[in-house]
């Protein structure tokens, strides 16, 4: 994979009197060096991708002789078509165990051959080198020496004709081949990109030609960091605060504190930044990543970005080699909580490089910052005193929402333009777009100073496309017309995925919607999602053929295509808001029963199920109908769902964590009064949550532990169940999942109970010994001697061995070796009462009477030996104690 985004960035550049290579930025954009290209008034530049057969003529955008960097403009239809705009990444790590693999592609010298059709004519064949970076090597000149690994041309003139070329690192180009350092030979010199974006004029001519603002990344830290959305037309993409579609504003104050807590002169610190969603933290936080990797402090500038929740490793030591100083935000960190651990332990096992500042952004810092800072202090993660706060109208600054709203119509008009120029528009955009769109749904927006900035940046986004599609404004609430939107820009996906006149808009939606609510970490996942939400699309319809193994893997593609992973996951999702108020469209849509069935399916990984009522828990006060239907589904499956709803129950505030609970108690109680329902799973659920449901008034820390706690639950004996949900998981589904380690389960009972079902069993234990004794002594026995009171010892232990048999193990009922030891055993004992020839009350014979008094006492025994010892069963899912089988 990255070695194909390497070959297929790489084109040909041929001037009046020179030849090389050149890199593809975006569809028509192609970035060289200058002594290859050579702009001049009279001099003509030309350039061909790998899939063409002819050259076309290129115009320089911006150039730079300095820098040896120039940047060419070509028809985007002949030249890189389809390709997305590529991402600007830079080396800041130094560990020599963890470089990862440079690659570079271009046309040197050395690979010219004659073409087998003419013989008289010669080709200019590609060339691949792979290698590693160093970054001390060549620091003084400012360029990056690329070590090339493999074979070499035998003259150092063979390297000519590579210069050019892109370096490309972890799917990022890091660098622009420039020379060849004669003096060795497996050596070739590379400008950083670094410099390109810091020079004048480069940055706003590469947002010209491809509508999005280039960020320079960290390459060498893409596995455990998120990267920047690739520039599209959607509604998603276009409120995406990495995307920078609307300038900052507001927090001047804020940003400023931080960057000095940044820049303390502790090695390691951690801080948390609470507000409400949608009032800019994450903008915040990019805004000032920019301000410090943009301002020189001892020569050092920083870098950094989002930890990626499904970091392709968890190798978090890596931070702590970097030559830069690191600023690493955790967004919905209230969640993320043993990911904090993990990287802060990582940092204090290893750590000698530049400093390392963590913030965390959450909703609230009341129930999970003061136990989380404790144990970081103990790890010695710095201070970790700083605690920073977002207020809703912080982002407005000294201006008023109404300046706000303007400003944003004028930066989504501008960016949807530019994204148009880039080719990325199509029919469905009938007028121009427009800054002074008509004021239709920010008509009232200067009483909105209480809201969110969040909600005047959808009510511009939303006029400015009513303007440029009429039919948008038919609409009545602004999420109706940026999910329109939405919806067209999947239409356009599915089109090019999907055979003609097969694209289903509902389908579609409920796909988009499942990858939001289960997510996919691995290609598995991803399948599986899609199978699930083809499924319960047709639920309606009744039982249906399975689908197409063809058709599903292109609706897959569809998904991967409209969302491409920001980090190590399989594919993103749908940005919130828009996911919430999809997810409650499909919802209504489907008669209140998609989020009960989704959950519900078979194939849905264990992991997945977890996701998705992680989701909705957060989503419940917006939308209380999603939540509605999660608890039907947790009160239909207790056993597979109800440690998972009370697990996500943690990310959540108190008061919102006893609304959640509430609600499951609810269903679950209204579940268990079905005549269909198992009195003892219902009995083990209720008991369940009650133990959980006192949690968030009990701990003076809130839900920080609750987790933990809930295990503690489900896996130690006295709350009688194991459960085989961790915060690792294996990501294997339910139905796939092999059997996990045999677990003792004891029932729950009163003490009164557990006091007289033991107390039977002594007593059948002591009228056993009695009885056996006396037939020792009677004339039948007498004679054997001592080796008669063997039969005392034997028949005590085969009742202690049946009930240690019976109790432990859940019999198969279905066997007929399963009938017969109870009844054996309760004979001999009935044989040996007779031989005693005791006296007995009551008009029954003695061999009717026995056999009812021993099976009774047996019983007992057997009951009191699962609520002394427990009863040895799998701990696949939690089992209700005493539950059928």
């Amino acid at each position: 994979m990255k070695t194909r985004e390497a070959t297929r960035r790489t084109v040909e550049v041929s001037g009046r009197n020179s030849y090389g290579t050149g890199c593809l930025l975006a569809p028509g954009l192609v970035l060289t060096v200058h002594h290859v290209a050579k702009p001049g008034a009279s001099d003509v530049v030309k350039v061909r991708d790998v899939a063409s057969s002819d050259f076309t003529r290129a115009t320089v955008v911006w150039e730079s002789a300095g820098l040896d960097a120039v940047l060419l403009r070509a028809d985007p239809a002949l030249v890189g078509a389809g390709a997305g705009a590529v991402s600007f990444g830079e080396l800041v790590c130094d560990h020599p165990g963890h470089r990862p693999v440079c690659t570079a592609t271009g046309f040197p010298r050395a690979m010219r051959r004659r073409a087998s059709v003419s013989p008289e004519r010669y080709v200019d064949d590609l060339k691949t080198v792979d290698g590693r970076i160093a970054p001390h090597t060549g620091s003084r000149s400012q360029l990056y020496g690329l070590e090339v690994e493999g074979s070499v041309p035998g003259d150092v003139k063979g390297w000519q004709g590579l210069s050019g070329a892109g370096v490309f690192c972890e799917g990022m180009l890091v660098g622009l081949l420039a020379l060849v350092d004669r003096a060795w030979d497996r050596t070739l010199m590379a400008l950083p990109i670094s410099h390109l974006l810091a020079a004048d004029g480069f940055t706003s001519a590469v947002t010209e030609c491809t509508g999005g603002i280039p960020r320079l990344q960290a390459a060498d830290l893409r596995p455990l960091l998120g990267s920047t959305p690739k520039p599209t037309l959607s509604s998603s993409y276009l409120l995406d605060p990495r995307s920078q579609a609307v300038g900052h504003s507001g927090m001047a104050g804020l940003v400023d504190e931080i960057e000095r807590w940044c820049r303390g002169t502790g090695p390691v610190d951690v801080a948390a930044v609470t507000g409400l969603g949608g009032t800019g933290k994450s903008r915040m936080v990019i805004e000032l990543l920019d301000r410090l990797s943009t301002t020189l402090q001892h020569g050092r500038p920083w870098s950094g970005g989002f930890l990626a929740e499904t970091p392709a490793h968890t190798d978090y030591g890596l931070l702590g080699s970097a030559r830069y100083p690191l600023l690493i935000a955790v967004d919905l960190a209230e969640t993320r909580r043993a990911q904090v651990r993990d990287v802060v332990q990582a940092l204090a096992e290893q750590h000698d490089g530049e400093r390392v500042r963590l913030l965390l952004l959450a909703r609230t810092a009341s129930d999970w910052w003061p136990s989380l800072r404790r144990e970081l202090r103990r790890e010695q993660a710095g201070p970790v005193s700083e605690t920073f706060h977002v207020a809703p109208g912080d982002a407005l600054g000294r201006q008023t929402p109404e300046d706000i709203y303007v400003d944003a119509k004028v930066a989504f008009a501008r960016r949807i333009r530019l994204l148009q120029q880039a080719g990325l528009g199509d029919e469905t955009w009938r007028e121009t777009v427009v800054a002074d769109a008509p004021r239709h749904y920010g008509a009232s927006i200067e009483h909105a100073s209480d809201q969110p900035v969040i909600y005047h940046h959808i009510a511009a986004l939303a006029d400015v496309l009513a303007r440029a599609n009429p039919d948008f404004a038919r609409k009545d609430h602004p999420m109706e017309v940026l999910l329109a939107n939405e919806e067209n820009y999947l239409r356009r996906i599915a089109a090019a995925h999907l055979p003609h006149g097969t694209v289903d808009d509902k389908l579609i939606r409920t796909l988009v919607t499942s990858q939001f609510l289960a997510g996919a970490r691995t290609a598995s996942e991803g399948a599986r999602a899609v199978r699930v939400a083809f499924d319960v699309h047709h639920h309606s319809y009744g039982a249906t053929a399975a689908p197409d193994p063809s058709r599903l893997a292109a609706l897959n593609d569809v998904l991967a295509a409209a969302y491409p992973a920001t980090d190590g996951a399989h594919w993103g999702a749908i940005g919130t808001p828009l996911a919430t108020a999809l997810l409650t469209e499909v919802e209504t849509d489907s008669g209140n029963e998609f989020v009960e069935s989704f959950l519900q399916h078979d194939a849905l990984e264990h992991s997945q199920r977890r996701q998705t009522l992680r989701v909705i828990a957060h989503t419940a006060q917006e939308a209380p109908e999603l939540a509605a239907g999660a608890h039907r589904a947790v009160a239909a499956e207790p056993e597979l769902l109800l440690p998972l709803a009370a697990k996500a129950a943690a990310g959540l505030e108190s008061e919102q964590a006893h609304h959640w609970l509430t609600g499951v108690k609810e269903a679950v109680t209204e579940q268990a009064r079905r005549p269909d329902a198992d009195p003892d799973t219902y009995q083990w659920a209720a008991n369940f949550l009650a133990q959980t449901a006192a949690w968030p008034v009990s701990e003076p820390d809130g839900l920080y532990g609750y987790e933990e706690f809930i295990d503690s639950l489900l896996t130690e004996d006295a709350a009688d169940n194991g459960d085989s949900d961790d915060d690792t998981g294996d990501g294997s589904g339910d139905a796939d999942r092999p059997p996990s380690a045999l677990t003792f389960l004891r029932p729950q009972v009163g003490w009164p109970t557990k006091t007289l079902v033991t107390l039977m069993s002594l007593c059948h234990l002591i009228l056993v010994t009695g009885v056996t004794s006396n037939a020792v002594h009677s004339s039948d026995l007498k004679q054997e001697g001592w080796s008669a009171w063997l039969f005392v010892v034997l028949l005590l232990s085969g009742h202690v061995a049946m009930a240690a048999m019976y109790g432990s193990i859940q019999m198969n009922r279905a066997n007929v070796i399963t009938w017969v030891g109870p009844p054996f055993i309760v004979g001999v004992t009935t044989l040996l009462a007779l031989t005693a020839d005791l006296p007995l009350p009551g008009p029954w014979p003695p061999w009717v009477l026995w056999p009812v008094v021993f099976g009774g006492g047996l019983y007992s025994l057997i009951f009191a030996w699962r609520i002394w010892f427990g009863q040895l069963r799998t701990s696949r899912a939690p089992l209700p104690p005493g539950s059928a089988h």
